[in-house]
């Protein structure tokens, strides 16, 4: 079910949790991190374990109309569905994409934890997932909140199975107006088939002859967001963030979206002030979210804003690596080259790294740091 990957949702579910003892709770931590490893090494065992197939089929079938056969095929083969549609989730990446729990917790027999998953480029995605347990113990996966897609699970693989067949009373239903004529009914169903079918050009096609109400649609916001953020330099993406800033200012779920299309046209304080955003919905400051707004500030020249992102990335996270670079880069671009050497010093003997001259002076950004006497006097110090 590959054409989910552009589907965007979000609601909240209740679940049945089952208490478990204080001392069983202990163990909670680390059976999801064993999850994640899982996922880590390319193996989607154990997270496919955790997800109970009778209740997350139900929040999917109890959020919208869904056709009998798709339902059937759906549950035939759930497995394989919820695996695609978690792969597809995540962004293009020229190298493996890995999980790091950021936050775990867990009390009463229910819990939360925040996975943050890294991808080529500096690009990641956050996942905000609901937990409980069995009578054994064991963790469950309740359901979870996509921070890139901009959406709850449950709720994103409803719209993609109505997608598969949009007769008119399901997309009547995946509207949030219920009184459109038939007509747009129309209109609208064939905008979920280009989204099924994967059609772009066809999507724009549809949505350009949309009335400003039927745009405006929760659901075709956010697809249009999506989708057009394929070509994030053209004005469609701009016109599609535009729409979802203005329909929802402060909301976290749209955040990463807009701050990775801000990022990329330049809008460098938007993009600081979607990555805070982002951080107040996840309920939590990490390194990665601190290190890019770094760079955002260090990119308009806002040298102390920037260091000041980059310092409480190392707080936050100092076993993260781009938190360092973040705090080397800062402090060489603010002239500050004996704190530069504490970031040096980081990256070698944390990180692996080997910080001499020669390094240095491929860089662009560090090989004004290779000529200066406290980088040399901290590099003889370590021979």
């Amino acid at each position: 079910m590959i054409w989910i990957r552009h589907l965007a949702a979000a609601v909240i579910f209740t679940a049945l949790l089952i208490p478990v003892p204080a001392s069983a709770q202990a163990d909670t931590r680390q059976q999801f991190d064993a999850i994640i490893e899982g996922l880590n090494r390319n193996s989607f065992d154990r997270f496919n374990r955790a997800i109970s197939k009778k209740d997350m089929t139900a929040r999917i079938y109890g959020a919208y109309m869904i056709e009998p056969e798709v339902r059937q095929a759906f549950s035939k083969d759930f497995a394989t569905s919820i695996q695609g549609m978690f792969v597809s989730s995540f962004p293009k990446s020229k190298r493996d994409i890995l999980g790091t729990v950021v936050d775990f917790q867990f009390q009463e027999g229910e819990g939360r934890a925040v996975v943050r998953y890294a991808a080529s480029g500096y690009r990641y995605a956050y996942h905000a997932y609901e937990l409980g347990v069995d009578s054994k113990g064991k963790v469950l996966i309740l359901d979870w909140i996509d921070y890139y897609q901009g959406s709850r699970f449950s709720r994103q693989a409803a719209e993609g199975l109505v997608m598969a067949i949009p007769g008119k009373a399901a997309t009547r239903n995946l509207l949030g107006n219920r009184n459109y004529d038939e007509g747009q009914i129309f209109q609208a169903g064939e905008l979920f088939k280009a989204v099924r079918d994967n059609q772009p050009e066809r999507f724009f096609q549809i949505l350009d002859g949309f009335d400003p109400a039927l745009q405006k649609e929760p659901v075709i916001l956010r697809l249009n967001l999506q989708l057009a953020m394929v070509f994030p330099q053209s004005p469609r993406a701009g016109n599609a963030a535009r729409l979802i800033a203005e329909t929802y200012p402060k909301e976290a779920l749209y955040s990463l979206q807009l701050s990775n299309h801000y990022i990329q046209t330049g809008q460098f304080r938007e993009a600081i002030d979607a990555l805070t955003t982002l951080q107040t919905g996840l309920g939590l400051t990490d390194g990665a979210t601190e290190s890019l707004k770094s760079s955002a500030a260090l990119a308009m020249n806002e040298l102390e804003e920037s260091e000041r992102f980059a310092l409480q990335a190392t707080t936050s996270e100092p076993t993260l690596e781009v938190s360092w670079w973040s705090l080397l880069r800062a402090r060489t671009r603010a002239g500050d080259y004996a704190g530069a050497t504490e970031a040096l010093a980081r990256l070698e003997d944390d990180f692996g790294h080997s910080m001499d001259p020669a390094t240095l002076r491929r860089d662009r950004f560090l090989k004004v740091l290779a000529d200066k006497p406290e980088y040399k006097d901290w590099h003889a110090s370590r021979q």
